[in-house]
């Protein structure tokens, strides 16, 4: 007579041991994949980050205020408070015929906009992310804010100070 070697009726000794295996392979797999690896332990701290504006409407430029709210238009993801705000008249630059050289001349209308912007965030190996935002410089950002928006370029981020 053959001894029946099935525990709870239904598996063996091999059965069990094959799905813990698969069970805690399973769990290895997920943790590595789906971020298990090295976690970001830095603290907050305060970084800002210039925007510039280039060919914007003067009253565009004449509209941020010192600590107004900024957002990302395209996203509507919050990106800081205005720290700082400066323009300059955007100039072109014309061949002139009755001189025979070229000018560099204002363009009536139009200024350029640099924007600092001052928000919260972490610092990893990769990225410097700013209120949830990843800020590197030479990327394009549609920024907005109450009464103005603006596509600009990051040109310079730094620690807060």
């Amino acid at each position: 007579m053959k001894k029946n070697r099935k525990l709870f009726g239904i598996f063996n000794i091999v059965d069990i041991i094959l799905i813990l295996l698969i069970i805690i392979a399973g769990v290895v797999g997920v943790k590595l994949f789906m971020g298990g690896g090295k976690q970001d332990t830095s603290a907050k701290k305060a970084y800002t980050y210039v925007v510039e504006g280039r060919e914007v409407l003067t009253e565009t430029a004449e509209a941020p205020i010192i600590g107004g709210k900024v957002f990302n238009s395209s996203t509507g993801a919050y990106l800081g408070v205005a720290k700082e705000v400066a323009s300059e008249p955007y100039t072109e630059v014309i061949f002139s015929k009755e001189t025979g050289a070229y000018q560099k001349l204002p363009v009536e209308g139009y200024s350029n906009i640099t924007l600092t912007v001052e928000g919260n965030g972490t610092e990893t190996e990769k990225d410097i992310t700013v209120e949830g935002t990843t800020v590197k410089v030479g990327m394009e950002l549609n920024v907005k804010g109450k009464g103005y928006a603006f596509k600009g370029f990051v040109v310079e981020v730094r620690d807060g100070e």
